[in-house]
């Protein structure tokens, strides 16, 4: 997914995240953080877009390309899932609209914790310090600290490799039946 695009899916998942706040007034700090991340992430991933665009910089870009990869791939599972969690909103229920937001606001919480041990706040707030050191790589051409910048880049390659596997995973146990039989009787088709 290029990085346009994915600035855009931030502000599509902060937008998501802005409809839990009056439904949920009291994590409205927790919600308000999470909306505040996605932005910064948006920004973040534009500026990095527009130094990676800068003829000055351009040659550079292969440096961090890899780099750039992780976050982004990493980045990408992560607004697919949160988008999946928010499609909890839609299913037919007789519960209240506050207790449908308070149950997709666990599953999302539940989830993204499960995954790496860690709320999706920390997730993006990670992400969005890695990008941001990429962009500062690439314009001077050094980070403001070197092992925090490891410690990102490590976080976020381990992450990706859990949501690579979790997709592995997912993929092999998709079942696509029998080749040799019919899902639906001949008899009821004919019929």
């Amino acid at each position: 997914m290029a990085l346009i695009a994915l600035a855009e899916s931030a502000q599509d998942i902060a937008s998501g995240f802005n409809k839990f706040l009056d439904p949920l007034p009291e994590i409205s700090t927790e919600i308000t953080a999470l909306i505040s991340e996605c932005y910064a992430i948006s920004s973040a991933l534009r500026e990095l877009n527009t130094a990676k665009e800068d003829p000055r910089y351009f040659q550079d870009f292969e440096y961090i390309y890899n780099d750039v990869a992780v976050v982004r791939e990493s980045l990408d599972y992560t607004f697919k899932d949160v988008a999946r969690l928010f499609g909890g909103l839609g299913r037919p229920t007789h519960i209240s609209r506050r207790t449908a937001f308070h149950q997709v606001w666990r599953e999302i919480e539940d989830f993204f914790y499960q995954e790496s041990h860690a709320s999706l706040c920390r997730r993006f707030e990670a992400c969005r310090l890695f990008l941001t050191e990429l962009t500062r790589l690439l314009i001077d051409g050094l980070t403001s600290d070197e092992y925090n910048f490891r410690d990102l880049r490590d976080r976020i390659e381990l992450l990706l490799e859990k949501q690579d596997s979790r997709l592995a995973s997912t993929l092999n146990n998709l079942s696509l039946g029998d080749p040799g039989r019919s899902p639906v009787p001949i008899k009821s088709i004919e019929t």
